[in-house]
């Protein structure tokens, strides 16, 4: 029977709460390998050719634009699509050629026009003789029901694990999701560097267009975040931290459309991305670009600083006034809520900088009467739930789910408010601004917008980020009634919805990471980030005492990867010639205050074993299927070996 990946995750959420109590044995748990469902020949082809997946967006009631990136150094290689109405391309309903071109970084990217609104359609594309992975979209409707969406901003590839995506990619119940911004970082928070890459490039601040590319690709390798464009439609802004870096602007805005499944609303200038998407009767997406096209400017109108422009400002109005939709969303990068403690804004690169813009947006809505409005933001890191008032009318609704897992309450903040700190800063927040009805400076996670006749329900979904896990908590949920403007009730139950239809079929891998054991001291490492497509081990290396110290593995190139420190003594393992490792027990333990890994036992398929450490028989067992193998490892190591998980792979034929 195939085993899952949830069940990796199932039993992952587990371990910590068993090593702390350490009575619980963890002899008795056994870890499966991964499946892997097409030969390995095949898996290296599809690994080789799309190994930033596919992905979806931008959907409107009759096309949606399908992206992928094809692996090549030719200066052109042709792309065959295809989209159907169901998973075994039985019922195609479009397809087409293009070309991948080296001047576009090899991505793909069509607008397909299709047959049926408010429908789940499966799509894939065939270069260099190779079928990518199947991803899954949906068209809008156009009619008015249910709209749900799930909202994301401020995405750190160092700063921990993308589990929010991962979770995302499994819910089977929202239209879409919607990026705000932050989708890439330019360089990692100092207090943040828990899972850096080794190769410098993957982590420093871009100063090309080429190195801008290589950070989209570095992030695209995470396979949480391929999961979640390959299952749902995106909708993404930029925000800073996507254009502003050493490659300048225009490179990195050049890389956004490249790299992203945009449609762009003024063909021929890539710097506009505001944009209007309309779900039916029940919704216009406005998309605003807060952060680059207008910020800044003097307002004709106004006379003070604008952050949208008075172009912008204008289509936002006129668009608007035109919606005939139940509901409006401003999709916005920044806080537009005021915020301030003692009189002071928390920052005035915030809307609290460019209240005329504020002003006539909120006025904008009370004049022209214009009800069952809703703003979404980013960019904060906390969470926030606000009502928005003009001359003490109510107009609307804020909703700032949190980040992704980038951290909470900015240097700025840390550093401008240190003197309320017996105060606290979240009773701050709410002792000087009212009309924020929900806060939290701590958790990380994603919000869904529930949208019906009746009203929204605006949901806070909460989860670590350190650790790979999928245990996640709906701590709050914001009402509005319909036709209120304001936040009306708290609601405690999760809202259900839609079915989004069956799932694509998972993609399909070469190398499958798994859960990971052990503590969070020393520096991250992911042997992915090096191993060849035909890397093949040779042996094992472990330095040891009664704890582990390190871990060395060889390959048939003549490479070595080594996590750990230089203490112990050494065991070696070399391998026959048809000998693989499909075994590995991990024993994790504390030590002075610190867990690490304590034990290591390896199994070879000809039943031969390397082990290390000191056994306490409490161990995780990580067995490959038949046919599988052991090639690898992720975890963390500094002095000693501080976490370590297996990486699996297909057998040579």
């Amino acid at each position: 029977m195939p085993h899952s990946r949830r069940r990796f995750f199932k039993i992952g959420t587990t371990l910590g709460g068993m090593l702390a109590q350490g009575a619980r044995a963890l002899s008795d748990v056994q870890v499966p390998g991964p499946t892997f469902e097409l030969p390995r020949s095949e898996l290296e082809k599809i690994a080789r050719t799309f190994t930033y997946g596919v992905a979806s967006g931008d959907p409107l009631p009759d096309r949606v634009i399908i992206w992928t990136r094809v692996s090549s150094e030719a200066s052109s290689v042709p792309v065959r699509w295809q989209v159907s109405l169901d998973p075994e391309f039985y019922n195609v309903v479009a397809e087409g050629g293009a070309s991948a071109e080296a001047s576009r970084d090899y991505t793909v990217k069509i607008d397909a026009v299709l047959p049926l609104p408010d429908t789940t359609y499966y799509y894939r594309f065939r270069a260099l003789d190779c079928w990518s992975m199947i991803g899954r979209t949906r068209t809008t409707p156009i009619d008015k029901q249910n709209i749900r969406l799930a909202i994301v901003s401020c995405s750190s590839i160092w700063s921990g694990y993308f589990n929010a995506y991962e979770v995302l990619a499994r819910r089977n119940d929202i239209n879409a999701i919607v990026h705000l911004g932050d989708y890439v970082y330019d360089v990692p928070d100092p207090d943040e560097c828990r899972n850096l890459p080794s190769d410098a490039i993957n982590s420093s601040n871009p100063n090309s267009l080429e190195a801008i590319r290589q950070r989209y690709r570095y992030y695209r390798k995470d396979p949480f975040l391929r999961h979640a464009h390959q299952q749902h439609p995106w909708v993404v802004v930029w925000d800073n931290h996507d254009i502003e870096n050493n490659a300048g602007k225009a490179a990195s805005i050049q890389a956004f459309h490249e790299w992203i499944p945009i449609r762009s609303p003024a063909p021929g200038d890539e710097s506009r991305i505001y944009r209007r998407l309309s779900f039916g009767g029940m919704l216009d997406l406005i998309m605003l670009d807060t952060r680059h096209i207008g910020r800044d400017s003097i307002s004709g109108t106004t006379g003070k600083k604008s952050i949208l422009g008075d172009e912008q400002f204008d289509w936002l109005s006129d668009e608007l006034r035109k919606s005939t939709a139940h509901w409006r969303i401003i999709g916005n990068q920044v806080l537009l809520a005021s915020c301030k403690i003692f009189g002071r804004p928390i920052s005035e690169k915030l809307w609290d900088g460019f209240p005329a813009d504020r002003e006539r947006v909120l006025r904008t809505l009370s004049d022209l009467s214009i009800t069952n409005t809703l703003v979404v933001s980013g960019d904060a890191h906390f969470s926030f739930a606000a009502n928005l008032d003009i001359d003490h009318k109510p107009v609307a609704v804020e909703f700032l789910p949190t980040s992704v897992n980038r951290g909470n309450l900015d240097e700025q903040v840390k550093k401008s408010f240190q003197g309320i700190a017996a105060l606290g800063f979240h009773a701050a927040v709410k002792t000087f601004n009212p009309h924020i009805r929900y806060f939290n400076s701590t958790a990380h996670g994603y919000g869904i917008v529930d949208l019906r006749d009746e009203g929204a329900n605006l949901e806070f979904w909460y989860l670590p980020y350190v650790d790979i896990t999928l245990d996640q908590t709906m701590a709050y949920a914001a009402y509005v009634g319909s036709g209120e403007q304001r936040i009306t009730a708290q609601h405690t139950e999760v809202s259900t919805g839609l079915s989004c239809g069956v799932p694509a079929t998972r993609e399909p891998k070469l190398y499958q990471s798994s859960i990971e054991l052990g503590g969070s001291g020393g520096a991250y490492f992911d042997d992915l980030e090096h191993l060849a497509l035909t890397a093949r081990l040779t042996g094992l290396k472990l330095r040891c005492g009664d704890r582990v110290d390190a871990i060395t593995a060889c390959y048939a190139d003549g490479s070595s990867l080594t996590h750990g420190g230089p203490g112990g003594e050494e065991k070696v393992l070399q391998l026959r010639d048809d000998e693989y490792i499909r075994q590995v027990h991990i024993g994790a333990g504390r030590f002075r205050g610190m867990v690490s890994v304590h034990y290591l036992k390896f199994v070879t398929s000809h039943g031969r074993i390397l082990e290390g450490g000191k056994n306490s028989g409490k161990n995780l067992k990580f067995a490959a299927d038949s046919g599988r193998h052991i090639l690898g490892f992720r975890g963390r190591g500094g002095q000693e070996l501080d976490k370590i998980g297996p990486i699996f792979a297909p057998d040579f034929a």
